[in-house]
């Protein structure tokens, strides 16, 4: 068989252009966030169920046999081969956030461009395979390998849907996960979400009490604001002045008198966390004033602990920064705050590379924060690796390479994909070298052009992929 001879199968998904774009505006219009209370085959909430009873429906009318795993993940099948070729997508997203230029959950369609939460994480790289199959099938290919797309539901949390699903339906033999860059991906930080818990008594009279303190939204999302409510120790205007002192005129803060009490808002920069050079944390702006106040005891003494050993996103103040020349350094962001009524609750998300382990960042984090807060959650997957000499690199890399001409070297990333629950699978796509990273950001969008470039390359893998034995056709025995 000649694999080259794909021109058919590109120009047939270049027709679906108009259809595609309807279906991912359909699929954005679902608000897919995980929320409670959880249902009948709805364990993560109705909107994602909807979203995922959206495109087995739409599976199983173009032909493709489709299977519903209790609202945890589906899967659509099309072939008969022996073993599988596993394509693993999610169609949960993050919350909205604010700020948008246009509503987050109509798919709208401007300026070449479909903006919506999840046009890029990950509806629209579910709607570019869809398609790259649908036109595989419509050409009449028969894949040696069976191939398996399947979709989970609980990708931007805890993965219970791959656990589900895992227990359920082996694991395919091979695949690749449309959730980050091309060229490919072929190694994934290591990564681990550390809950951290608190108490305190009363601060010292005749200082500022801290009634509140609330930020974020996510442990893996760059917070976008956060606030803080105060009660000054005096009604004088020399509390006041202090206050506006330590806000020292930055235009992301604003003062609010409500009766005696002050709420203090701070605006950041929504990132994923795996990036947050990306944004601009609005939880470490908020600690910072606070500890200009100068106060002492109380919750006062978890603040100025967190300013001191978090005042950025590379962990060198709690012992953990490091690097390596395969997979670059280690980041931490503080994502969620929740300080009130004696208790202090905080969510750290590390993405650690291959030359530190878990257990070592989990130890230095307990050492470094010990005198203020117990750990208590923790959840962690570990780095995830391939060589660029993997047949599995080389084969994604020819349909990338043949498709745009663009001889890139494989990327190493800080943000985790379904690649660790798949085991023989790399992350490939959907963005183009150049573009910007807008998945967990206000203002998602996914270019139209570079959705059609995404069906192209992955109607390529799947046919390279599912066509025979993957050794012999890279030439190895």
């Amino acid at each position: 068989m000649d694999l080259r001879g794909f021109a058919p199968v590109g120009a047939r998904i270049d027709q679906y252009q108009e259809e595609m774009i309807r279906q991912l505006q359909e699929l954005i219009a679902i608000p897919s966030v995980k929320s409670s209370p959880a249902g009948p085959d709805a364990p993560f909430g109705p909107e994602i169920a909807k979203a995922l009873e959206y495109v087995l429906a739409w599976g199983e009318k173009e032909g493709f046999r489709a299977e519903n795993f209790s609202g945890y993940a589906g899967h659509l099948e099309y072939g008969e081969g022996g073993e599988d070729l596993g394509v693993l997508l999610h169609l949960d997203v993050v919350p909205a956030g604010e700020g948008w230029q246009y509503p987050p959950f109509q798919g709208v369609r401007a300026g070449g461009r479909i903006y919506g939460r999840g046009a890029v994480d990950n509806k629209g790289p579910a709607v570019a395979v869809l398609y790259a199959l649908k036109a595989l099938k419509e050409e009449g290919f028969r894949p040696a390998r069976k191939i398996r797309v399947i979709f989970g539901c609980d990708e931007e949390s805890s993965w219970r849907c791959m656990e589900h699903y895992s227990q359920k339906v082996p694991k395919p033999a091979l695949g690749f996960v449309p959730d980050a860059d091309f060229p490919l991906i072929n190694c994934e930080k290591g990564s681990v979400a550390l809950t951290l818990q608190a108490g305190y008594g009363p601060a010292p009279a005749g200082g500022w009490e801290l009634l509140r303190v609330a930020g974020g939204t996510r442990h893996n999302v760059v917070p976008e604001s956060a606030e803080a409510l105060l009660l000054p120790a005096d009604s004088g205007t020399g509390a006041w002045d202090r206050l506006q002192a330590a806000c020292d005129k930055d235009p992301r803060v604003t003062l609010e008198k409500t009766g005696e009490k002050i709420r203090l808002q701070v605006k950041g920069k929504a990132a994923h966390a795996s990036l947050p050079h990306l944004g601009e944390n609005a939880i470490i702006r908020l600690l910072a004033i606070l500890a200009a106040l100068g106060e002492r005891g109380g919750p006062w003494d978890l603040i100025n602990l967190l300013v001191k050993k978090i005042p950025g996103y590379t962990g060198e103040e709690l012992g953990i920064a490091c690097q390596d020349l395969i997979s670059g350094a280690l980041t931490c962001n503080l994502g969620t705050i929740a300080i009130g009524d004696g208790e202090a609750r905080v969510e750290l998300d590390i993405r650690y590379p291959l030359c530190i382990d878990e257990e070592t960042i989990v130890q230095r984090v307990s050492t470094e924060l010990g005198s203020g807060f117990a750990i208590t959650g923790r959840y962690g997957l570990p780095p995830h690796y391939f060589p660029v000499e993997s047949p599995l690199v080389k084969t994604l890399l020819a349909a990338y390479q043949e498709e745009t001409g663009d001889s890139s070297p494989p990327l190493a990333i800080g943000g985790r994909t379904y690649a660790t629950a798949l085991g023989n699978g790399v992350a490939f796509g959907p963005n183009l070298p150049g573009r910007p990273q807008l998945a967990h950001q206000k203002d998602e969008y996914i270019e139209v052009a570079d959705l059609m470039v995404a069906a192209r390359i992955y109607g390529r893998a799947l046919l390279y992929l599912a066509a025979g034995d993957l050794r012999k056709e890279d030439g190895e025995k």
